[in-house]
This record gives structure tokens, C-alpha cells and sequence, in this order.
């Protein structure tokens, strides 16, 4: 007889400072946005299509209280137009 080994998946984090987003050592990561002069509807549908393409999370560069932090997801409130999908093994995507 044999058990259902169900692991849990971990969660990626909400939020992440640049020096916390610079010191994970992601499987696979793509920046979007930088030095682009598309529209923005343009850079977001590809960051989306690649999300979804490869199993990545999503990280849109937004203001905090003091600083520009990493935010968990599809930010349309980003003043610096720049977005990160990475992906570790074992935890859950979540691009709301």
C-alpha cells in the first residue's frame, strides 16, 4: 500500500528589496521593460505571454514608502516600466 506524497508548494514572496531580488539564486529570470520603447500595453502582454509560457512568476519594479521594490505580479501602477519573470523550482506561481 502506498501514501500520497503530497509536498507543499512554497509561495514566492510579496515583495522583495533589490539586494533580497539580486540575492536569490533563480533557475531562469528575464527583465522586460528596460531600455524599451514600445508601449506599455506592448511590454505586458509580453511579459505575460513569457509568464505564462514558461511557468514564471512575474515582479513589477514599483514605489514603496522609501525605495523601488520588486511587487509579486502584474503591476500597472510601475513608474519604471520594469518587470522581472523568474522561476524557482517547487514554489507557486501567483500572477494576479
Amino acid at each position: 500500500m502506498s501514501k500520497d506524497k503530497t509536498m507543499k508548494q512554497k509561495e514566492y514572496p510579496e515583495e522583495l528589496t533589490f539586494d533580497e531580488f539580486d540575492s536569490i539564486k533563480w533557475d531562469s529570470a528575464k527583465q522586460f521593460g528596460y531600455d524599451d520603447d514600445r508601449p506599455i500595453g506592448q511590454i505586458t502582454q509580453d511579459v505575460k505571454e513569457y509568464a505564462e509560457k514558461t511557468g514564471g512568476q512575474i515582479y513589477s519594479q514599483v514605489d514603496a514608502e522609501s525605495e523601488v521594490v520588486y511587487s509579486r505580479g502584474l503591476r500597472f501602477v510601475n513608474r519604471t516600466g520594469r518587470y522581472e519573470v523568474v522561476k524557482l523550482e517547487g514554489y507557486t506561481v501567483d500572477n494576479s
